[in-house]
């Protein structure tokens, strides 16, 4: 219960209605304090045409704003379905996330509640002639943020929701996992060792569900407290069910172990989740890809434009695990991110949707090779396997001779980096 609602809590300031209800208490608290504030000008301002002209800015912020979040939803309700449709449904979760389309309803939002809170007082009297000059420069205020949000509102729809955008997002979102992953190998904790006989086995205590997120401080704390050590064999991803261990618990309070903290520092949700999960970023990307070349789309500069996106991403992987910071868990041995696992995620979904397509196995070959030449102690073994599989799903499907003979020598290069 705590780790949910830890996540729950790290993720609110992804919700659009958090931030909208941020910005419109912020808004409303403005348009309500300016009485308040009136009071504390030590002099008379001599500004009556100014005050007396708030309350039709005021109208017309207000009508205006509703109009503007109007169409802003209806942009973002089509974005979402746009992506759904043309990438992946997994994408939306990452749109939803977008700051600047969150900061910009919410601006509207909050300057529509301004307004109609502005109104509501000048109405019913509740402003002084005091009152009223800190509300007129309160509204200046408002329209200078309103006007920089709606310029910056509008850059953000010649981009909002496209397909370079979605691939974008779920780079960074993948690479950001990938960068952690290899900061931390074993999720910051031992490395993984064989399982002692005896070792007593932890299931999940519910229903079947995925991994999205493993609290290692908190099994490093039970771990000491009951004097166990932690033998973790599941990733942040990874489907379980209530006849697969979690965990296993050796040591000398093993088998009076209190259970149910280890199983409270594993999260189980319904579905994956990119904080800790870069296998899964990966698969968003091939399936972008596999969407791309499907014969309904058949567009494989897009498929293209995702290998090199999950070329960078193995990038960030090889420059994070170069130095790996130091394991801070010693009572918890973690799980091994395995390279040939990213490489199935990724490559080989690729290969076998794009099998005809010379074009993509050409850069499939390409990406294999400078992962395998530039970092072969990490890359060359996996990238080996995955150009002969690559290559060999090709060879079923393409006929022309001048193509296989190109593909085979691309695929022997990525072999004899890899022997060399």
């Amino acid at each position: 219960m705590i780790l949910a609602l830890k996540k729950y809590m790290s993720r609110l300031p992804e919700k659009i209605w958090f931030r909208a209800m941020l910005f419109s208490v912020g808004a409303i608290a403005t348009a309500a304090a300016a009485e308040w504030v009136g009071p504390l000008i030590p002099y008379e301002a001599d500004l009556e045409i100014a005050s007396g002209s708030v309350g039709d800015i005021l109208t017309i912020l207000a009508s205006s704003m509703l109009a503007v979040i109007t169409f802003s939803v209806s942009i973002m309700v089509s974005a979402y379905g746009s992506a759904t449709s043309t990438a992946t449904p997994r994408t939306i979760a990452l749109m939803l996330a977008d700051d600047r389309s969150q900061n910009a309803l919410s601006t509207f939002l909050g300057t529509f509640l301004f307004s109609i809170v502005g109104i509501i007082g000048l109405s019913s009297g509740y402003y002084d002639d005091r009152g009223r000059i800190i509300l007129f420069f309160a509204t200046i205020a408002v329209i200078v943020i309103i006007s920089g949000t709606l310029i910056n509102w509008i850059q953000q729809l010649s981009t909002f929701g496209r397909m370079n955008d979605l691939i974008a997002r779920v780079e960074q979102a993948t690479s950001k996992a990938l960068r952690w992953h290899g900061q931390h190998p074993y999720l910051n904790a031992q490395p993984p060792v064989e399982i002692p006989d005896g070792a007593l086995p932890i299931s999940c205590d519910i229903a079947s569900g995925v991994v999205t997120s493993i609290d290692m401080s908190r099994l490093q704390e039970a771990a000491k407290q009951q004097d166990v050590t932690v033998y973790l064999t599941i990733h942040p991803g990874k489907l379980i069910y209530p006849a697969r261990p979690l965990i296993y618990l050796s040591g000398a309070g093993a088998k009076a172990a209190d259970l149910q903290p280890f199983r409270d520092a594993i999260l189980v949700e319904h579905d994956r989740s990119f904080d800790q999960d870069p296998r899964f970023g990966l698969v968003v990307l091939s399936e972008i890809a596999s969407r791309a070349l499907s014969p309904a789309v058949n567009d494989p500069g897009t498929a293209i434009s995702v290998l090199d996106s999950g070329l960078r991403c193995f990038e960030v992987l090889a420059e994070a695990s170069a130095e790996p910071e130091d394991a801070k868990y010693s009572r918890v041995h973690g799980p091994e991110m395995e390279v040939e696992d990213l490489f199935t995620d990724f490559f080989i979904k690729i290969a076998r949707d794009g099998a005809a397509m010379v074009e993509v196995q050409q850069r499939i070959q390409l990406c294999l090779l400078a992962l395998a030449k530039s970092w072969p102690d990490l890359f060359a073994v996996a990238a080996t396997e995955a150009s002969r599989d690559a290559l060999a799903r090709a060879l079923d499907t393409i006929v022309h001779k001048p193509d296989i003979k190109d593909l085979k020598a691309r695929s022997q290069k990525v072999v004899d980096s890899s022997d060399g």
